[in-house]
């Protein structure tokens, strides 16, 4: 138990400096967190965060990763020539 919440404290204390890291403006993450400015801007600083808050941000960044990770495998994938044409796709898909 004590583990978990050394984790726990170890990824809300990370969390700053993650959000400052992103793609994502603090203004983004906050509408798409539904936490109002104050109160994000006091989390950061005291390092406060909520459970809640912790996941959506949490699950957010991870998106991020994602998408980072698709655009680079698709410019390796351009880079190896294995694209297809608008025609192709389309016969694939239709």
């Amino acid at each position: 138990m004590e583990l978990l919440l050394q984790e726990t404290r170890k990824l809300i204390d990370s969390l700053p400096e993650k959000i400052k890291k992103s793609a994502f403006k603090p203004k983004s993450l906050m509408k798409m967190t539904g936490i109002p400015s104050a109160t994000f801007y006091n989390r950061m600083k005291y390092r406060n965060f909520t459970f809640s808050e912790v996941e959506k941000i949490v699950k957010i960044l991870e998106f991020e990763k994602k998408i980072e990770e698709y655009i680079r495998s698709g410019e390796v994938d351009i880079k190896k020539g294995e694209t297809l044409t608008i025609e192709e796709i389309e016969e694939k898909y239709s």
